[in-house]
Order: structure tokens, then sequence, then C-alpha cells
């Protein structure tokens, strides 16, 4: 039998964020139908209208500023902002000032960062050793072989080949030195 249950929180939370809207329209902007004001019963200084809570009228995010938010809160923590100014930005980008959604979105944009770093390491790896060849080349030609050599260590490195520093190990005995 088919279930039609509503995929859990803890599954994924950026589909949560992203499903946020009941319902969108083509472009992706929310439809959200509008409060109308009881017509039966009469406005007055005693009967004022009533409407909702202010957070139902409120139209939550959409797919597309969804991800919008998540890439620009992965811009912010690139450029290492503090905390304060992060959910200052936010407030007037997003018009969000709740702390744990401004947090929620940080969250996703931090593990989004792993992830990227994680699925292209070995792009990163590969731009890493083509830069250290050039700069090994480079000092080869000035005669600058100490430089060389460390070019070719870290490439080493990068490259998995070398785990332990080039270093002797230091004599541990207890005895005097001459």
């Amino acid at each position: 039998m088919p279930q039609h249950s509503r995929p859990s929180s803890a599954a994924d939370p950026v589909e949560e964020l992203r499903s946020a809207p009941a319902e969108q329209d083509p472009d992706g902007e929310a439809v959200w139908e509008p409060v109308a004001v009881d017509p039966s019963r009469p406005i007055s200084q005693t009967n004022p209208p009533r409407r909702l809570p202010h957070h139902a009228q409120t139209p939550r995010a959409t797919a597309g500023e969804v991800e919008r938010r998540i890439a620009e809160a992965q811009l912010w923590i690139a450029q290492r902002l503090p905390l304060v100014e992060i959910r200052a930005k936010a407030g007037q980008s997003w018009g969000v000032s709740n702390v744990k959604t401004v947090n929620r979105y940080l969250d996703l944009a931090r593990a989004r960062m792993v992830e990227e770093l994680i699925s292209d390491r070995r792009r990163h790896q590969a731009e890493q050793i083509f830069a250290l060849n050039d700069c090994a080349r480079r000092a080869m030609d000035a005669d600058q072989f100490s430089a060389a050599v460390g070019a070719f260590r870290v490439i080493a490195e990068i490259g998995g080949l070398l785990r332990a520093p080039i270093k002797p190990a230091e004599p541990h005995g207890g005895g005097a030195r001459s």
C-alpha cells in the first residue's frame, strides 16, 4: 500500500525549507489568499476587524528564495563575518529576525559548503598540484632548488605519497650531549 505521508523534518531540512509555501505560481512566487474583513461584522471603535496573527500573514520563502538565502549565507560565512553582523544582514536582506531561522540557514549553508568541498576535492587537489608544479619549475629556473624541493614535498603530501615529515627523528636519550 503506498504511503502518502509527508517526509519527516529530520530527513532533509533543506527540502523542508523549500516546500514551505503551500502553493506557488509558475514564477516560483508564493500564492496567498488575501485576508478579508468579515462584511457581516460592522466595524466600529468597540468592534475592530479581526485579523489573523502577524505570523500567519507573512508569506514564507519560496524554493528560489530559500536557495538564494542559503547561497547568501555561504557568502557571509566565507567572508568570515561575525555572527551579530550576519544576523543583522539577514534581517535587512531577508526580513528574518528570528535567531533560530537564521541559524537554520547558516547550518544548511555550512553543510552545503562541506559537501561541495568533499565532492570537489579532486579538482582542488589538481589545481593546487598544477600551481605548485609551476612554482617548482620557476624556482628551478631561478636556481632556487630549496624552494623547488619544498614545492615537490608539498605536491607529494597533497597527492598522499608523503604522510610524515622528512625531518630525522630526534634522539630521546636522557644522556648529556657533547
